[in-house]
């Protein structure tokens, strides 16, 4: 005699261990790239608005001799 086995009852996606760990991985990867973003647009504005920094030229004349 055949017996019938029933399929277990399936959970919904977000109350499984994969749909938690898909979803952390996607609001660690859009936190990512915000962040990058953000990081860009500083170096960025820093960059246009603050040209000195410790590689510009100077002239061996403009330097001060004590």
């Amino acid at each position: 005699m055949l017996t019938v086995k029933l399929k277990p009852r399936h959970r919904l996606f977000c109350f499984s261990v994969k749909g938690h760990v898909k979803m952390l991985r996607l609001v660690f990867g859009l936190v990512a790239s915000v962040l990058c973003i953000a990081d860009g647009a500083l170096i960025y504005r820093k960059l246009l608005f603050n040209p000195s920094g410790p590689y510009q030229k100077s002239a061996v004349h403009d330097k001060l001799v004590l």
